[in-house]
């Protein structure tokens, strides 16, 4: 065999896999991109610069995959038979094939699910109950059908390989074949590189445009991974830091020095100590929301006249995309999703929530529908300040019937909160109750006394999936609302429900959902905040409710702190008191992994693109105070701003675990 059939052969697996990787993106194209986008003349010039970034950093992995054949190729013809070499490097251009294949692939449906390329989320599969998540992959993905797919297109260049290492024989003369190796090696060597004039192709040669949906579908699912690799190796790193670096941060970002905030004394509010109730609720997103119609597609059920009547911020979006990065950010104060797994599992984080009430005399409770060893919770917890945990096994001895709504996730949500009602209507002394809902979540499984009504797969057209799975999903959304609804309705009748906070939101978006980019980039982030204010806080409490105010998840406990607590410290991360009679103004933003919103408009990702997406009618009546305009270019002190913000929350993090240098 010679080295210009090696090369010849090389060249043609390029050319293969080159193809395979420029239509799967076409694909994803279509898939992702909204229509309007896809056809418009606007975004034609960012959607050819994606293609072309894309397609070199298909070739980067692909130099890189047969480097080794080009290299060896030729010369282990000399030590083995040429049946032999020919098995050995056609298997491993079959195994490279399908594991790079299986990886776009897959890398198509991860985008699907959470709308982005591979992240650090990703290693939620190990992190998370790994039997549950591999269920619910093999229910809602067409595995067997996928694994042959890609078993044959990996099997077409391995048989190549093999076929051609065994007939063919392209002889040059030594100095053709000699300028034949060196030309190959140098393409090989650039494209491996990517780039002559810049550092080698990375993450940042990823932004090509002013719309996420567009950057995200540069990388390949290989490069994707890479990327989360790297990322989840610097989260999970906890150090001293630097104290002088922080405040400089507090200061660009809040105009303070200090992270630590009091509530006002008021004495009415300390006699009283109300109940507070915090329900997560699983994927109670605003995506879903906008589609509610109490005649044609009911959503809320028996939640309906509380969440009608009672307070509800609907300008409002999530902190992270996912359950387990929510918890972490909204009690522990961490943008490290896995810091109950980490090192610093054993580290108490000063002033954390649980801690707060603690220290002013409550008792904390947290419920889940699900297992408590979920994220190793059920020893994290107690260390944060939590003096009793709650999961499916307690709640099934409670209530037996539970058990025969019990998944693979857990158990039906009403019987948690069954158990909330209970602990209330039993309380000697003032309670702070979370509760993490389960029940909506994939496979949308509901018990099976439960008959949903008014309910619409139609709405779903276009956006989510089948009708039938359109039904499922529409039903048990409406199914965990109407639970909440109920436990609701029975604490407005009891004594102790009379003096309850209660506050729901969603941990995120309901997922797998397409929306109108980038009208839509606020609201396809965006969970509900709700409030229910007992009248005897509100004769404690100065409140003002607008509609028209932007939150997230930082803004909630400081809310629930000025609805409950007097003159109590708390750590701060941006949060402001939603519900107070003058609005803050240096915390008046909304943040999420991929969002800033302001009054200005929505910033997506960190603000690399320096471009930001005006309102369309920020005063308009929801759902239109929702939606955004095309992008303008991003002042670059608030570009900044974002971004010291962003290293803020890291240092912050740092500093509870592992204080200053």
């Amino acid at each position: 065999m010679s080295l210009a059939s090696i090369i010849f052969i090389i060249w043609i697996l390029f050319a293969y896999f080159q193809l395979i990787l420029h239509f799967h993106r076409l694909k994803m194209m279509n898939a992702f991109i909204p229509r309007d986008v896809h056809r418009g003349t606007q975004y034609q010039p960012a959607l050819s610069r994606m293609l072309k970034r894309g397609a070199q950093f298909d070739a980067k992995v692909i130099a890189i995959i047969l480097a080794p054949f080009f290299l060896f190729g030729s010369a282990s013809f000399a030590f083995l038979s040429v049946n032999s070499t020919a098995l050995i490097w056609s298997m491993y251009i079959f195994v490279l094939a399908f594991a790079l294949i299986g990886i776009v692939v897959g890398n198509f449906y991860y985008f699907k699910t959470y709308n982005n390329y591979y992240d650090m989320f990703m290693f939620g599969l190990a992190e998370d109950d790994t039997k549950a998540v591999l269920k619910n992959i093999y229910d809602d993905y067409p595995v067997i059908s996928g694994f042959f797919a890609i078993f044959a297109l990996a099997f077409i260049p391995g048989w190549l390989t093999h076929y051609a290492l065994i007939n063919w024989h392209i002889d040059f003369n030594p100095w053709w074949s000699s300028l034949l190796f060196i030309g190959t090696l140098c393409a090989l060597a650039f494209f491996a590189r990517g780039t002559i004039h810049s550092t080698p192709l990375g993450k940042n040669h990823a932004q090509v445009a002013s719309l996420a949906v567009i950057n995200k579908l540069v990388p390949n699912g290989v490069i994707a991974m890479e990327w989360a690799f790297g990322d989840r190796k610097r989260n999970i790193r906890f150090e001293p830091v630097d104290l002088d670096q922080g405040k400089a941060l507090m200061r660009q970002v809040f105009g303070t020095e200090s992270l630590i905030e009091r509530t006002p004394k008021n004495d009415k509010l300390a006699a009283l100590k109300p109940h507070v109730f915090l329900a997560v609720m699983e994927s109670f997103g605003t995506n879903y929301l906008v589609l509610d119609d109490a005649q044609t597609n009911d959503l809320l059920g028996n939640f309906r006249p509380h969440f009608e009547r009672d307070i509800v911020f609907k300008r409002f979006i999530s902190d992270y995309d996912g359950t387990a990065p929510t918890l972490a950010s909204l009690y522990f104060y961490s943008p490290i999703q896995n810091i109950s797994q980490s090192s610093a599992q054993q580290t108490k984080l000063a002033y954390n929530p649980f801690l707060t009430y603690k220290q002013q005399g409550y008792r904390t409770i947290f419920i889940t529908s699900g297992g408590m060893m979920w994220r190793n919770l059920g020893n994290y917890l107690p260390l944060q300040g939590v003096d009793e945990l709650y999961d499916q096994n307690d709640i099934i001895e409670a209530f037996p019937e539970a058990k025969s709504s019990l998944s693979y996730w857990g158990i039906a949500d009403e019987y948690a909160l069954a158990l909330a009602e209970k602990l209330l209507a039993e309380a000697q002394e003032p309670l702070f109750i979370n509760f993490l809902s389960i029940t909506n979540h994939p496979p949308y499984d509901v018990p099976t006394h439960y008959r949903a009504e008014r309910i619409n797969p139609a709405a779903l057209d276009g956006k989510f999936g089948s009708e039938q799975e359109n039904r499922k999903s529409l039903t048990t959304y409406q199914y965990a609302n109407n639970a909440l609804g109920n436990f609701i309705s029975n604490l407005d009748q009891a004594e102790n429900g009379r003096k309850t906070v209660i506050a729901v939101t969603g941990d995120h978006h309901v997922r797998c959902v397409r929306f109108d980019a980038p009208k839509e980039n606020f609201m396809a982030k965006g969970v509900p905040f709700y409030l229910h204010v007992p009248e005897a806080v509100k004769n404690a409490v100065a409140i003002r409710f607008d509609a028209n105010r932007l939150g997230s998840h930082k803004d909630i406990m400081p809310t629930l702190y000025a609805l409950s607590l007097s003159d109590a410290e708390y750590w701060n991360l941006g949060g402001r008191n939603l519900l107070a009679p003058q609005d803050e103004e240096k915390y008046a933003f909304a943040f999420n992994e991929n969002l800033w919103a302001d009054a200005e408009g929505v910033v997506e990702g960190a603000a690399d693109s320096g471009f930001q997406f005006p309102w369309q009618n920020p005063t308009a009546p929801y759902p239109d105070n929702l939606w955004v305009n095309p992008p303008v270019p991003l002042p670059q002190a608030k570009q900044e701003r974002i971004q010291a913000y962003r290293k803020l929350l890291h240092w912050q993090i740092n500093y509870l675990v592992a204080g200053k240098k």
